[in-house]
């Protein structure tokens, strides 16, 4: 059976984030642009390989003024970007959240970035794995998917082993901000999908931050 349209998500009562032994996924905080923009400094042109915004973050305050501005998001529900955090010293490994969640339907799509020292050692899928549980169990959706550049294989390949089902490609689907025409490769899950997904893909020590007060 799916799942009604939620017309007023801003009243869901959502767990701050999600962990697992490792990493924990948490909406952004007053006071973290620091540690943002830290990270992300270093590796800012390699980011921007596949992305456009960390152009933007030239300054700790302006990493400041996104992390204060995506907790603002998140509380509306019109946005629910999160932290990604090592779990057992708090440093910033990247990012993850859903772009624009469709509460009508009601859908989320995933998205994540790790900054280079925190790849090839399989953070990604576990980050896309719990972005599902967080989508299925905690926001209600019916359907919860991800796309990424035809020709960024990292990314695909961590969905693929999180157990997103590939959906297709939809060729010449955008222009990307280096103002070239790319294909688009589609992944996603159904509500349908999520008990036998849980079976063989779910996050065994899967744990949820407490609900903001």
């Amino acid at each position: 059976m799916w799942r009604p349209a939620i017309d007023q998500p801003e009243l869901l009562a959502l767990a701050e984030g999600v962990s697992c032994g490792r990493i924990v996924l948490r909406r952004y905080r007053f006071g973290d642009g620091g540690a943002l923009f830290e990270a992300m400094a270093a590796h800012r042109n390699e980011l921007m390989r596949w992305m456009e915004w960390p152009r933007r973050h030239q300054r700790i305050e302006d990493s400041e003024s996104y992390a204060r501005r995506m907790h603002a998001e998140f509380i509306q529900r019109r946005s629910m970007p999160m932290a990604i955090l090592d779990a057992s010293g708090g440093g910033y490994l990247g990012g993850a959240g859903f772009h624009t969640p469709d509460w009508s339907t009601p859908k989320a799509e995933l998205g994540y970035y790790l900054v280079p020292p925190a790849r090839g050692a399989g953070i990604a899928s576990d980050v896309v794995r719990l972005q599902v549980h967080y989508a299925f169990d905690q926001m209600q959706v019916n359907r919860v998917w991800g796309s990424c550049d035809a020709a960024n294989e990292p990314s695909a390949g961590a969905m693929r082993r999180a157990g997103l089902r590939e959906e297709g490609v939809l060729r010449a689907e955008s222009r990307d901000h280096h103002g070239q025409v790319r294909d688009t490769r589609i992944f996603g899950l159904a509500f349908d999908d999520y008990p036998d997904w849980s079976k063989s893909h779910g996050v065994p020590d899967l744990g949820y931050l407490p609900v903001p007060a």
